[in-house]
């Protein structure tokens, strides 16, 4: 990555599920205020932005989160997404409090009825286009997004590892502009897409080396083995559905704010922020935000 300024964008929706999840069932006992409000989720959502902030250091923050309602994909395809478990109302009720907290502070987050939390990640990629972009996920569909400034912080093996266009093939057997032909053919179960029968990662990857991608699979099926062209052939309506599912849509309506408004300097423990903090007993992460406050200026 050149030497731009950085942009940290964090997928809030993943970073609140695994805040939730990583501490709702590993304690014995869970975080809560006196009125008996969980505040895991909120405690470890928040411990993991201000580690985010001290290790990289961007200049500017921005936190996109996921619909309100199903989406356009859901439109497209009903079983999407259709074998996830939904989260627990306790989990919710600290998704709107991290949202409202994060605003407090003046940390600028969006959302946007009909899109996912990776569409509006994409979007702040193409809007800002002089920095470089660090993008807090674990969603692959992200990796598409993958390129000369922007990287993805990804947590492999228990250490945070930046996955960028140079050392992408350390990890994957494909390129970041083949994941959703990949997703195509092989499947994804966290958002139900289930591939063509008969191919499996490697050979995925033979036709996508080979043909680069799902478009131009099918152009030649004719030079493919016979018994894998007839599944490809009679699986195509679903592959290519699949491909433009998994494909990250910037195309809809949502003002984003100027890049000056995203700056790490613009984070302050307001009035509201400390009223918030203070109320749910969250001392020492009130503590830890003073500091890193105080630190990034």
């Amino acid at each position: 990555m050149n030497e731009r300024e950085i942009l940290l964008v964090i997928d809030g929706t993943y970073l609140a599920y695994r805040s939730y999840y990583a501490t709702a069932y590993k304690s014995e006992k869970i975080l809560q205020a006196n009125d008996g409000f969980e505040t895991n989720a909120i405690v470890a959502f928040f411990n993991t932005l201000l580690l985010l902030l001290k290790d990289y250091k961007p200049n500017y923050i921005y936190v996109a989160f996921d619909s309100h309602i199903k989406t356009f994909r859901h439109e497209i395809f009903d079983g999407y997404k259709a074998g996830r478990q939904k989260a627990p109302r306790e989990f919710y009720l600290q998704l709107d409090l991290i949202q409202k907290l994060l605003s407090a502070l003046n940390i600028q987050n969006q959302y946007c009825d009909g899109y996912e939390a990776d569409d509006i990640v994409a979007k702040a990629k193409i809007n800002y286009t002089n920095v470089n972009v660090l993008i807090f996920s674990a969603d692959q569909d992200l990796n598409q997004l993958i390129d000369k400034r922007t990287a993805i912080i990804k947590k492999i093996n228990g250490e945070m590892k930046l996955i960028t266009d140079f050392n992408f093939n350390e990890y994957y057997d494909f390129n970041p502009d083949q994941v959703i032909d990949y997703k195509a053919l092989v499947g994804d179960n966290s958002d139900n897409f289930k591939g063509v029968p008969g191919i499996g990662p490697k050979y995925a990857t033979n036709l996508l080396s080979e043909y680069y991608t799902l478009e131009n699979i099918y152009e030649n099926l004719e030079l493919i083995k016979p018994t894998i062209a007839k599944k490809l052939s009679e699986y195509k309506q679903n592959a290519m559905r699949d491909k433009y599912i998994a494909t990250l849509c910037t195309e809809f309506d949502l003002k984003m704010p100027t890049l000056n408004r995203l700056s790490v300097s613009q984070i302050n423990l307001s009035d509201n922020a400390e009223n918030i903090l203070n109320e749910y007993q969250l001392f020492y992460l009130r503590h830890k935000i003073e500091q890193s406050i105080k630190k990034a200026r």
